[in-house]
This record gives C-alpha cells, structure tokens and sequence, in this order.
C-alpha cells in the first residue's frame, strides 16, 4: 500500500525496485482497479439509460400521479438502489429481445464473477507467482472488455426496444433521444385538440 501522498517520482523508484514476482503482483492489482470501475462504469450507464427513456417504467414503486419532475427523481433513486439483476428483471418485463436479455445476464454473470467468486480459486495477488499473475491480469482484461462494451451496447439494446432513437456522429460517437417523449406528445394531442390545453 502507497501512502496518500506519494509523488511520481517515488512511485517510480518504487517499481524500479521491485523485483519480477512483485511487479507482477502490482499489475495484477492495478487490473484489478481497472475492472472495479468496469463494473461501475457499466452500471452507473445502465441506470442512466433507463432513467433517460420513459418507456421503462417502474410502476410498482412509482404512482402515476406524481409530477414528471417527483416521477424522474424517484425513479432515479429507484433505480440507484436496484442491483444489477434487478435491473435486469425491469428491463425483462419490458419489451426486450431475449437475445439482449440474455446478453445482459451474461455480461452480469462476468460482472459477479469478479465481484464474488475472483478469490474462490485462492487469486490473492500475495499466493501466486508470475504466471498466476499474468494469468489472472488477462482474465479481468477481458472482464474489462466484457463490460466495457456491454455499456457501450446498452443504447443498442435499447434502440432495438424502441426506447430511444440514435444518431450515428461522424465521430463515432452517437446521440440518444427518449422516444417516449413521443408517447407525452400523443398524450397531449387531444387535450389541445379540445381546447382543454389552452390558457
């Protein structure tokens, strides 16, 4: 462990010094904050698109009278408080392809694996040698992947739904609009058409 106030200079020391087995042993560790903030990063984007369409409901925990903005809020802490499989299930009761559906629990499978079970097969970074090291640092690279790519393809997934609507930049970056909006808009087409939207 590296006191809080270490400065590159040291930290560099540091390593020079180590010998094979340790700095393997610390690349192993460094994999392993890399593939902590994966998962984050996956669930944080996960929960972000399913607060962003209003075509994913949570009807159980959110009444239909409540205000949009109360309804947003609400459904954010919601979903902040769900855990991953959980997710999972709200988006299965929706219209989702199973293909997807089973991706998402595949992607969450790897996400447990590391999260739970990673120290069952006794990879503590202080037990193994070089090998065993390397070995485990491949397998949280492809964890890293893994789930690096399930957050890129949520907004996949959800376009196949008809949650939102892309558009592709030149980039390759992609802009995501709530197709539920729409759902508002037709709502709120006949009170105009019968005056009753007016001021």
């Amino acid at each position: 462990m590296f006191k809080a106030t270490i400065g590159r200079n040291e930290l560099q020391s540091l390593i020079e010094a180590m010998s094979d087995l340790d700095l393997a042993r610390f690349l192993y560790c460094q994999e392993m904050a890399g593939a902590y903030l994966a998962v984050g990063k996956f669930e944080s984007m996960l929960i972000s698109a399913m607060h962003l369409c209003d075509r994913v409901k949570l009807q159980k925990a959110l009444g239909t009278d409540r205000d949009a903005w109360a309804r947003s809020v609400a459904k954010k802490a919601q979903l902040e408080g769900s855990t991953l499989g959980s997710l999972i299930k709200i988006l299965e009761r929706h219209d989702i392809a199973p293909t997807d559906i089973a991706y998402l629990r595949w992607i969450k499978d790897k996400r447990d694996y590391f999260v739970h079970r990673l120290f069952h097969e006794d990879a503590w970074p202080g037990d193994l040698d070089e090998a065993g090291c390397r070995r485990m640092r491949r397998r949280l690279v492809a964890i890293q992947l893994w789930l690096e790519r399930g957050e890129r393809n949520i907004w996949l997934i959800f376009e196949r739904a008809g949650f939102v609507e892309l558009d592709r930049l030149d980039d390759g970056s992609m802009l995501a609009m709530n197709t539920g909006l729409y759902d508002l808009i037709q709502e709120d087409l006949p009170e105009r058409a019968s005056g009753d939207g007016k001021k």
